[in-house]
């Protein structure tokens, strides 16, 4: 009684690993296709939407490996608890078709590898591309912005103002003393403030050197602005690059490991043998 209940529940155990990898393998297969799909068949040759797809299908590349993986222990529960598997044609065998999936998704993967990193490495030159091309209209314009009257009567309104809270200060001996011990206040500033005690015409070369500064410091505003940019299109093309491309190495190595060598047991694919 023992064994045949026990040979029931394995029968049960067998089947339902067998029904639940087929499920993960068509549903992860059709999730991938409809995720993967274009727009319009234009989209197709679009760099971006390559690179879109290769993330899709790699980050749910191990679900149908998993669905195989259940497939096959499905049929090796009935082996080992007696229950006699049918030889039948190859064609409608399911292993012979789950072993054929494998093989050829580990393709795929180890296709997308040099596509995915070729893909990568000529986005980055497109995006830096363009931050260099944006930083230098940027640039361009600040330069007509300079020679303008306008940027000239800006620069003056602000040497006016600084010159107002420079003098008030210089006024008010309590609070000139309070900005020459803060840490807040810039060296050169203390320096100026302790000068123009004896030498009222330190506070204008002060702003002068300000205003004439200010140019050179918009540039490097620019310039700073378009490393950074640069840095960030670096690093996010390095972690695609490594996540996916690596990731889809291992699915690849895992497909191929599992399909050919499930087909070699069948005896489908024979590697080193001769027939004599």
């Amino acid at each position: 009684m023992k064994a045949t209940n026990s040979r029931q529940f394995s029968s049960v155990a067998a089947r339902t690993l067998k029904v639940v990898g087929i499920i993960l393998i068509l549903s992860a297969l059709l999730d991938c296709i409809v995720l993967s799909l274009p727009g319009e068949i234009s989209d197709m040759s679009n760099r971006g939407w390559q690179l879109a797809a290769a993330t899709q299908i790699v980050d749910r590349g191990i679900i149908p490996l998993m669905g195989i993986a259940l497939l096959m222990t499905g049929f090796w529960v009935d082996s080992s608890s007696g229950v006699s598997i049918e030889r039948r044609n190859v064609w409608v065998d399911l292993r012979f078709w789950a072993l054929l999936i494998s093989s050829f998704l580990g393709l795929i993967y180890l296709l997308l590898v040099p596509v995915h990193l070729n893909n990568t490495r000529l986005e980055l030159k497109d995006n830096l591309a363009q931050v260099e091309k944006e930083a230098g209209q940027a640039e361009t314009q600040l330069e007509g912005q300079i020679k303008s009257e306008q940027f000239k009567a800006q620069v003056e309104q602000l040497k006016s103002q600084r010159r107002s809270q420079i003098g008030a200060l210089l006024q008010d001996n309590g609070k000139l003393q309070e900005a020459l011990k803060s840490p807040d206040v810039p060296k050169e500033l203390k320096a100026v403030l302790q000068e123009s005690k004896n030498d009222p015409k330190a506070l204008d070369k002060f702003l002068e050197q300000q205003a004439q500064e200010l140019p050179n410091q918009a540039r490097n505003e620019i310039r700073t602005r378009k490393q950074q940019k640069e840095k960030e299109l670096r690093t996010r093309s390095r972690n695609s690059s490594l996540q996916t491309g690596i990731n889809s190495l291992l699915l690849a190595i895992g497909y191929i490991t599992v399909g050919w060598t499930g087909l070699r047991s069948m005896g489908i694919l024979r590697f080193g043998h001769r027939k004599n």
